[in-house]
């Protein structure tokens, strides 16, 4: 075919030479390049479609395939390719075992039977499978061969930027900041470099973005403010940029709107600006994931903070609809509906977290106070004493409970909560007294004994 007269190691060979001679290609010979690349490619193609079906298996289809490309010196680097193929094969049919043995394989070969590219692209797909296993100690040495064989291999580089990231969140885990934030930096340096060699790499931007986040929370736990909002922002801009690229990521929308969310808290001065901005995107990422009660109720909180009530009311109501149990909705919209004095509606909401939350006491003192609120006295006492009874001692209890005994006429019961009441409140206050001497003695201020006469 066009383009196949010579070796593949003859044409690098003539192309170094009159590189280092300073002589241009003239048009024949790029034109001849392009045919061979373009030849080669379509052999590749051709090779990885028959393979999985010549044989029985699929392995045997690929070895038949890569023994007859290296019977011929023109195809060397077509079956290496087609060796990688064959992992990737193993990968898509979820064999990683397979892969990495394959992968292994081909690498203690004799590497000069395979250019650096082919090198390069079997170390990254290692290092990838290393990290998937959560091995990052050999993804990490895969990664570094696989920049190592070819700086220039966008995917070799955001691989090891993810061996850096994963390093700095251990790293962070255990408390050692100063190191975290120099892995996270380091991840930074490889995306960028990534972005560099390839300007639309989606894996490198995004991971960028990843990184920059977790940057920003870092930065926000050691209450580096400046920092903590210089990261946000330019996490924002990484996800943008993708955003250009692949306008249909839900992801992509998500760290958007959530990090504008963010931006709008930190900063009150610009909050309408970043407010605005937060509102558009998360109407865009609703529209892609109509029935996300995250996603809802974080655009619920955000519409309350701008005082928009009936949007944040209604987005709240989605949020529950769609996932019931997240307790922060549950008490926004039980706050709310006492907010608005509709007390009978709290009630539900205030059941329902205290189902939900059966140790939590203010839960069910929610209900007997809503009770109370619309003058269902019978109501509430019967709800007061429910507290009693799973929450002994428990002070506020016992006050309503004894201003509603005395309410209701039921002296008797009122003396003996009056009572309770009573010890209650010594036990309390016994309590108090021992931790402000446990304090004073932590503090030094027990003295010492005096001499004798």
């Amino acid at each position: 075919e066009p383009g196949l007269e010579t070796s593949a190691e003859e044409e690098e060979a003539h192309d170094t030479e009159e590189e280092e001679d300073g002589v241009e290609e003239d048009e024949l010979k790029k034109v001849v390049k392009e045919q061979r690349q373009h030849a080669k490619a379509l052999i590749v193609q051709a090779a990885k479609l028959i393979a999985p079906k010549i044989e029985k298996t699929f392995v045997e289809g690929f070895d038949y395939v890569i023994e007859q490309l290296r019977a011929s010196p023109d195809y060397m680097d077509i079956a290496s390719d087609m060796e990688i193929s064959k992992a990737v094969y193993f990968l898509k049919h979820k064999k990683p075992k397979e892969a990495k043995e394959t992968l292994l394989a081909f690498e203690k070969k004799d590497q000069k039977l395979h250019d650096s590219t082919t090198l390069s692209r079997a170390n990254t797909n290692l290092c990838f499978i290393y990290f998937l296993e959560g091995d990052i100690r050999n993804a990490d040495t895969y990664g570094t061969l696989a920049i190592k064989a070819d700086r220039y291999n966008a995917k070799a580089l955001v691989n090891k930027g993810n061996c850096e990231m994963q390093k700095g969140k251990l790293a962070e885990e255990k408390d050692k900041f100063d190191e975290a934030r120099d892995q996270y930096n380091n991840a930074k340096e490889l995306y960028m470099e990534g972005i560099g060699v390839e300007a639309e790499c989606v894996e490198a931007i995004f991971n960028l973005g990843l990184c920059c986040r977790f940057m920003a929370n870092l930065e926000h736990r050691l209450e580096n403010i400046q920092d903590y909002e210089s990261q946000l922002r330019a996490a924002g801009q990484a996800f943008e940029k993708l955003y250009t690229i692949l306008p249909d990521l839900t992801e992509c929308n998500w760290n958007i709107a959530t990090i504008y969310d963010e931006l709008e808290q930190l900063n009150p001065q610009g909050a309408e600006v970043t407010g605005k901005k937060a509102e558009d995107w998360y109407k865009c990422l609703i529209a892609q994931v109509k029935s996300d009660a995250g996603v809802l109720a974080r655009f619920g909180a955000l519409m309350a903070r701008g005082d928009e009530e009936s949007q944040a009311v209604a987005y709240h109501l989605d949020s529950y609809r769609y996932y019931p149990v997240d307790m922060d909705v549950i008490s926004w919209l039980g706050a709310y509906q006492v907010k608005s004095e509709i007390y009978e509606e709290a009630i539900k909401y205030f059941e329902k977290a205290a189902q939900i939350q059966p140790k939590e006491v203010k839960w069910e003192l929610m209900v007997a106070s809503c009770h109370r609120r619309v003058g269902s006295y019978t109501q509430a006492l019967e709800t007061y004493k429910e507290i009693d009874r799973k929450h002994p001692n428990n002070i506020e209890c016992l006050n309503y409970l004894v201003r509603l005994c005395k309410e209701l006429g039921k002296k008797q019961e009122k003396e003996e909560y009056q009572k309770k009441l009573s010890a209650a409140e010594a036990e309390q206050n016994r309590l108090a007294a021992n931790t402000r001497t446990n304090m004073d003695m932590m503090n030094g201020g027990g003295g010492g004994g005096g001499g004798g006469g």
